[in-house]
Parts: structure tokens; C-alpha cells; sequence
């Protein structure tokens, strides 16, 4: 029983994802940008293009 209990608390939670615009903030202080062809793309988007 608390095994079912514990598995659908770890299900309901969600990954953090950020706000682009913050993203974009996050990557201009570090001296980084996004690509021209990347502008309009969202953060998961991004991920699925870059994974290796």
C-alpha cells in the first residue's frame, strides 16, 4: 500500500521549466545567445534538438 502511495506522489510532479525571456537573461549574463534560427522555439523544443 504505501508503495502505490509513494509512486503516485512521485508521478504528480513536475519538472521545472523557465521562462524563456529568463532563459534568455540567464544566457546573455554569461556571455552566451541563442541562435537566429532558434528564436521562436520553446525551451523543450531546444532540448529535443540538442539532445545527444
Amino acid at each position: 500500500m504505501t508503495n502505490s502511495v509513494a509512486k503516485l506522489e512521485t508521478e504528480r510532479k513536475t519538472k521545472f521549466t523557465p521562462n524563456m525571456e529568463n532563459f534568455k537573461v540567464s544566457l546573455s549574463y554569461e556571455g552566451l545567445s541563442l541562435r537566429k534560427d532558434s528564436e521562436g522555439k520553446t525551451i523543450a523544443d531546444l532540448k529535443r534538438k540538442y539532445a545527444r
